[in-house]
């Protein structure tokens, strides 16, 4: 059984981080899901590996040539039904474009239209996040000021229409059921303990809240909000985390912030756990 599980969002939000750390993880066997079989190339990976192993993380992918897919055949438990997933390895600017001109390849509508699930990322503070204070004052002043320049589409407006897009595109589950997205807030380590506590999905009410109504609107898939931290720090300022990666490595490393049924939130070191939902498991 075949299910392509699409990665998406917007430049610098996280995406080929994550890449690089879950399959570690899959091969490990240790967490919700396991590689049941060696990928035939993982090349992708293991370069973006190479990058957090020396205390950096991995540059931003947008004007790669060539795509390098992911390819890997899991299961949840050994010798139970294996899936295999497909990550396209499409770029952040890729992603941006079909959002801000409603313009997808047939290629990429193809890849769409064969995945019953995704991971939708966001990044607590972006580089490429693009929010105006006010659409319509913000224009005007800088238009006076002779200083005027298009920073393109607002970033909570690109991941509405990207949630849309998913909405209409993903194919149901095996089983029928509906398509599942995994919001995931990557970065989520550089939060303090009280918006840490107040969970992921409270931070996206308060930075975006266009996005939070719509993720409280949306009907055609199921979702779940995740936080995520790849390698448990921040490698760009963080001295001692960087240090401790490079002398100790990456074990133990990086966890997912998981909302338990008394709407706590608490870290858990499994970090194929947004992967695992996506796909029913």
């Amino acid at each position: 059984m075949s299910r392509s599980i699409v990665l998406v969002g917007g430049p610098d939000s996280g995406k080929t981080n994550f890449v690089g750390r879950v399959w570690p993880a899959l091969d490990a066997g240790t967490g919700r899901l396991h590689a049941a079989e060696q990928p035939v190339d993982i090349r992708f990976v293991l370069d973006v590996a190479d990058h957090l192993y020396s205390g950096n993380f991995a540059p931003r992918s947008e004007h790669a040539e060539d795509r390098r897919d992911f390819e890997v055949i899991v299961a949840a438990e050994k010798g139970g039904d294996q899936t295999t997933i497909v990550i396209p390895d499409i770029s952040g600017e890729l992603w941006l474009n079909a959002a801000e001109h409603g313009e997808v390849s047939t290629s990429l509508m193809e890849e769409m239209r064969a995945a019953s699930g995704a991971l939708l990322f966001v990044r607590v503070n972006s580089e490429a996040d693009v929010r105006p204070l006010d659409w319509v004052t913000s224009k005007q002043l800088l238009e006076r000021l002779g200083n005027h320049e298009d920073q393109g589409m607002p970033t909570q407006v690109m991941l509405c229409e990207l949630l849309r897009f998913l909405e209409v595109t993903l194919s149901e589950q095996p089983n029928g059921e509906k398509p599942r997205v995994s919001i995931v807030v990557s970065a989520w380590d550089i939060v303090d303990s009280e918006i840490f506590a107040r969970g992921p999905k409270a931070w996206i009410e308060r930075e975006y809240p266009l996005l939070a109504g719509r993720l409280g609107d949306i009907e055609g898939i199921d979702l779940r909000v995740f936080g995520l931290s790849v390698v448990g720090g921040d490698l760009k300022v963080d001295e001692a985390c960087r240090d401790d990666v490079q002398e100790n490595g990456l074990d133990g490393r990086g966890w997912v912030a998981v909302e338990d049924d008394d709407g706590n939130w608490q870290k858990d070191p499994d970090l194929t756990l947004p992967i695992a939902w996506a796909v029913g498991s």
